[in-house]
């Protein structure tokens, strides 16, 4: 079995937190965005005689003068939060890569750029690869299994390494040979990832060193192997998948839930010491949380996860986020989709906010599911 990103039963189980606060993401996208507000407040406010009366008399023959005063005054209300929000997102973007500017992307070509991706034969993995491969980027593909799919195979940008990222020596012996034929890697993905249905009390010794050795250790290895080069020529970009899970721990669920926040704290760390340590800000970092995603994994299960309410992303959306992001040379955290960043509000909330919302979810967990085995 590859490397997976995601599993059904944990994903479903997520989506059930998230539910609760799928309200707030629609306030996101509408009433808090400026893009909607502000064209309605031009019409209402500053649009020519001739536009604005015709409409305003409309509304007139349907709402009081005063409702229509107070509608006009949430707007600008609206529209203020919303550019506040948008500068807060700027300012995000701007922190993460150290107040820089500047993109380091006029310091990339990239038909003689190298990205090593694990987890590359299938899910993400594998849409990453074949997207960058098309940029002439040269593509250090990783995984367990015998080969890659043939599409892949037959792109002669990608190099396929069978590795177990879960072993030091292996990483290292990988990464000489690598480095011997195709030189030093500017580009590192740590995208494998597995997960087990099981809970605390009936998870397995051996489960519970494949979760944390595939999702938090081997980015250490990884790292360890080619951010060195990195630091040194101060030029580099380090992509870390990490999930929606970052932020809440589900039922079920905890084990990939705590290497899901290791590795979100995992970024954050290699950007302090990238700065702090080796004095090297201009090499690049990104974190990146998606939500529940299509794979073929999942595809016969797809109606009965829409039919339960459950919002499932294409994989394209995730990958061609990350590819857009490593082809900017900036830095940034990523939710996918973006709206969904009332989750990770749920880390910074008091508790007395947050577990009226996970008892609400909790209720509606299906519990015949949880820890049946741990894989």
């Amino acid at each position: 079995m590859r490397y997976q990103s995601e599993h059904l039963r944990n994903s479903i189980r997520t989506n059930f937190i998230y539910r609760p606060i799928k309200m707030a993401n629609l306030i996101t996208r509408t009433v808090l965005n400026p893009l909607v507000t502000a064209p309605l407040l031009l019409l209402f406010t500053q649009a020519p005689e001739q536009v604005r009366e015709p409409i305003l008399d409309q509304l007139r023959q349907h709402v009081s003068t005063d409702t229509i005063t107070k509608a006009i005054t949430a707007l600008r209300w609206l529209t203020g939060l919303g550019l506040a929000r948008w500068l807060h997102n700027s300012m995000n973007e701007l922190a993460q890569n150290n107040f820089r500017l500047r993109s380091e992307k006029h310091r990339y070509y990239w038909p003689k750029e190298i990205a090593v991706i694990t987890g590359a034969a299938g899910g993400f993995g594998s849409l990453m690869a074949k997207d960058l491969a098309t940029k002439g980027i040269a593509i250090i593909a990783i995984d367990i299994t015998e080969d890659l799919p043939k599409d892949m195979q037959n792109d002669p940008r990608i190099h396929y390494y069978r590795c177990d990222i879960t072993s030091k020596d292996a990483v290292d012996s990988m990464a000489q040979d690598v480095k011997e034929k195709y030189g030093d890697p500017s580009i590192l993905i740590n995208n494998a990832g597995v997960a087990f249905n099981h809970t605390i009390t009936n998870a397995s010794a051996s489960s519970l060193q494949k979760i944390f050795g595939v999702n938090i250790l081997s980015h250490y290895y990884m790292c360890q192997a080619f951010l060195p080069a990195m630091l040194q020529q101060k030029k580099g970009h380090v992509v870390t998948i990490a999930s929606m899970a970052s932020f809440v721990t589900p039922a079920g669920m905890v084990s990939y839930s705590n290497t899901k926040s290791a590795a979100l704290s995992f970024h954050e760390g290699l950007q302090s010491e990238a700065r702090v340590v080796h004095n090297a800000p201009e090499v690049k970092f990104t974190v990146v949380h998606p939500n529940f995603a299509a794979t073929g994994m999942v595809a016969p299960y797809a109606d009965q996860l829409k039919k339960a309410g459950m919002s499932i992303l294409r994989p394209e959306v995730v990958s061609d986020a990350v590819v857009k992001q490593i082809l900017s040379g900036r830095g940034r955290q990523i939710l996918v989709p973006e709206n969904e960043m009332a989750v990770s509000l749920l880390r910074a909330l008091p508790f007395w906010l947050t577990q009226p919302i996970m008892r609400i979810a909790e209720r509606n967990m299906p519990k015949d599911t949880l820890g049946q085995g741990s894989g």
